[in-house]
């Protein structure tokens, strides 16, 4: 009888997605990481100013949110509050909405697939963009603000390849 309830909870663990759940977003990159690409150490943002999200997601800001990244994961709960079926479905979506706004260029070597956009650069170099990865069945959106494209895809792929 042991064994049956044993077999019975270890089933219901893998079935729920316990087992095998994704880390947490803020979980993603180290502090090192973080400062590297704020330019300092991180800073509490409130969680009335971070807004309402229906992927977890995490928000690194420098003093003053001058410099901010965001990573939210999407994956099949959250895709079906949004109406969407499937990852496949919600990348093509935001791929076609970054595409309504700028160039969108596609990026090798993260996930499935991926691609970058508006990173048109600012006067300083840096500029407001997004990496979006779409990678085993979830689509992982980093959003920077006052950040290079190229410290950008560097800080994305270090994250991706966590996930």
């Amino acid at each position: 009888m042991r064994l049956l309830l044993s077999i019975a909870f270890c089933a219901a663990l893998l079935s729920s997605g316990a087992v095998f759940a994704s880390p947490a977003p803020c979980n993603l990159a180290t502090t090192a990481e973080v400062e590297r690409i704020l330019g300092g150490p991180a800073v509490s943002v409130p969680a009335s100013e971070i807004g309402e999200e229906t992927a977890p997601s995490c928000l690194w800001a420098s003093a003053g949110r001058r410099v901010e990244v965001k990573l939210s994961i999407w994956s099949r709960d959250e895709l079906a509050v949004l109406g969407i079926a499937d990852a496949e479905g919600y990348f093509v979506k935001l791929k076609a909405e970054y595409a309504a706004q700028g160039p969108v260029n596609p990026l090798a070597g993260l996930g499935e697939r991926a691609f970058e956009a508006g990173f048109a650069p600012m006067a300083t170099l840096k500029a407001n963009g997004a990496v979006v990865v779409l990678k085993a069945g979830r689509v992982i959106v980093l959003e920077f603000a006052n950040v290079s494209a190229r410290d950008a895809r560097m800080f994305a792929a270090r994250v991706v390849a966590r996930s």
